[in-house]
């Protein structure tokens, strides 16, 4: 049974934008020395080949036309760039190896793409000196690497019925087209019609990013390639009598003419091997190092360059020639230069500054939250394997030392399973880990434990790898808040309120009693949007 389908025509704007792009820069190459410029227009035909393809197919679909534009410049005779534009038909169906074994058996799919790519063109006729070169020259070869991105309306039939059964206009829940990059590579060959006209053929190779192209993902092809051939005509942009770059032969003819023009000076005033032109200090000291750009290296960035600092590798001052000072002025075994509080005694660790119990460490924090990536759980359980308790023992340690600050336990599932399960589950979990911290001696009320379920995923839920990362719990320091003021005798009662239906942040504010900026504080909320089935702690 054969099948036809009506594909969305191509955009209707598409030759108007060729065509003002030929007259733009028609008139840019009439001041350009150089004969740099081309534009090509032209059609395409693409061949998929994926989780479905065109090749070896139930249904050999090798034609699906489409169309192209593309704008290039050359900075030499041998490399340049180019930036396209194609519009595309794709067609493929089930491959026939995989016939009666194979989840994609007996399917098609059929799409447009449209978007444009940012290539690398290598003139292969013009790294070197071409040794079949000569006025009758006819021919050229050229080689395109590049990255493209474009969108897709990709759907997928049933190849019996034609029955509908996926729409990638609407992948993930999304409005509009699919899309993704891809990497393109491909050579060309063109053949010169006279100086200001070629024909050129194209051959590339494309590979796409994301698994959807053909509207299916699967375990058969994980990534996805589709080639295209081009055919089209190139307008070359230079003077009526001059010829086009990619036709001169030699490189050295061009580079002549180049230093010709420009006839740079190459002074260096201090005679540090960077000429004046790029020397940011062209009175660097006579046998000084530099950088690049002609400052004198200075390694410990004291101010003093290594030329004159006698100790080059230890932050010093000026007036000792680099060198430290030993002066300790409030006698805490920091010395001056480095401590931030030289008249106040205060431990090394915390660069001579006293600790305060309302103030954390930045290091402290990074502690606590790299131990928590420590803290794991059997699968579906909420109860602590033995390894997660001695990272706990070294958080509570920590913890111990703030007593006037606080800290939210944030409780994270992977996408399996219902909403409310993994709501609960990351609730269990977090509040095992909250009552731990306590019976080590943690005051309760400095500690908050929440539960996300799979709400607030880090990593890709569409691997085992990011699943897994996905379960996990969190401890972190609650910011911009007041001195919480607790002590260990205090008793904080904590409710736990599911959001249904038409609430809003104000309304459960009102209901309970409480204000807006409490509720998102407690429930370490940046805005004021809930989502129906989520918990919300309240305290009282």
């Amino acid at each position: 049974m054969r099948r036809s389908k009506t594909n969305p025509s191509m955009k209707p704007y598409f030759f108007s934008v060729i065509i003002s792009l030929f007259f733009v820069f028609q008139i840019n190459a009439q001041n350009s020395s150089l004969d740099t410029w081309t534009i090509g227009v032209g059609a395409s035909s693409s061949i998929m080949h994926g989780d479905l393809t065109s090749l070896n197919s139930i249904d050999n679909n090798l034609i699906n036309l489409g169309y192209y534009v593309y704008l290039s410049k050359m900075i030499s005779p041998a490399f340049g760039f180019e930036l396209k534009g194609q519009a595309l038909k794709m067609r493929g169906s089930s491959q026939n190896i995989f016939e009666n074994t194979n989840t994609t058996n007996g399917l098609y799919f059929e799409g447009n793409t449209f978007g444009g790519e940012l290539n690398v063109v290598i003139n292969l006729n013009g790294l070197s000196k071409n040794p079949y070169a000569g006025a009758n020259r006819k021919w050229n070869f050229s080689a395109y690497l590049g990255m493209g991105f474009h969108t897709y309306n990709s759907k997928r039939f049933d190849f019996e019925t034609n029955e509908l059964l996926q729409d990638f206009e609407n992948v993930f829940g999304k409005d509009g087209e699919a899309n993704s990059i891809y990497y393109t590579s491909g050579l060309g060959l063109r053949y010169k019609l006279s100086k200001r006209l070629d024909i050129e053929l194209r051959q590339t190779l494309n590979f796409n990013n994301e698994d959807h192209l053909d509207a299916t993902i699967s375990q058969k092809q994980n990534f996805e390639t589709f080639f295209t051939t081009n055919l089209g005509l190139v307008f070359k942009l230079n003077k009526k009598d001059s010829e086009s770059i990619v036709w001169q032969d030699t490189v050295e003819k061009v580079v002549e003419e180049v230093v010709e023009e420009e006839k740079p000076d190459f002074k260096d005033t201090d005679g540090d091997g960077v000429i004046d032109q790029l020397d940011k200090d062209p009175n660097t000291p006579k046998g000084a190092i530099t950088y690049s750009n002609g400052i004198a290296v200075d390694t410990d960035k004291d101010g003093v360059i290594d030329f004159y600092d006698k100790c080059p590798l230890v932050f010093g001052l000026k007036e000792l020639e680099g060198c430290p000072s030993e002066k300790d002025t409030d006698g805490d075994g920091v010395k001056d230069t480095i401590d931030l509080c030289p008249d106040i005694v205060g431990p090394i660790e915390n660069r001579g500054c006293p600790v305060s119990t309302n103030t954390i460490t930045e290091i402290e924090k990074t502690t606590i939250i790299n131990l928590a990536k420590n803290i794991y759980f059997p699968s579906g359980k909420a109860n602590l394997i033995d390894s997660s308790k001695k990272e706990l023992d070294k958080i509570a340690s920590i913890m111990m030392n703030y007593e006037n600050i606080s800290f939210i336990i944030e409780g994270h599932t992977d996408s399996g399973g219902k909403r409310d399960y993994n709501l609960k589950l990351s609730q269990d979990r977090a509040d095992t880990v909250k009552q731990y911290l306590i019976n080590f001696g943690v005051n309760s009320g400095t500690l908050t434990a929440i539960g996300y379920g799979f709400s607030v995923p880090k990593y890709n839920n569409f691997t085992s790898d990011g699943r897994q990362l996905n379960r996990r719990v969190e401890i972190k320091v609650k910011e911009n808040s007041e001195t919480n003021k607790h002590t260990k005798t205090d008793k904080v009662s904590e409710i736990t309120y599911t959001i249904v239906s038409q609430d809003t942040l104000f309304l459960i504010a009102k209901k309970h009693n409480v204000t807006i900026d409490q509720l998102r504080e407690w429930n370490n909320l940046t805005d004021n949007i809930i989502i129906v089935g989520e918990k919300l702690i309240i305290k009282k």
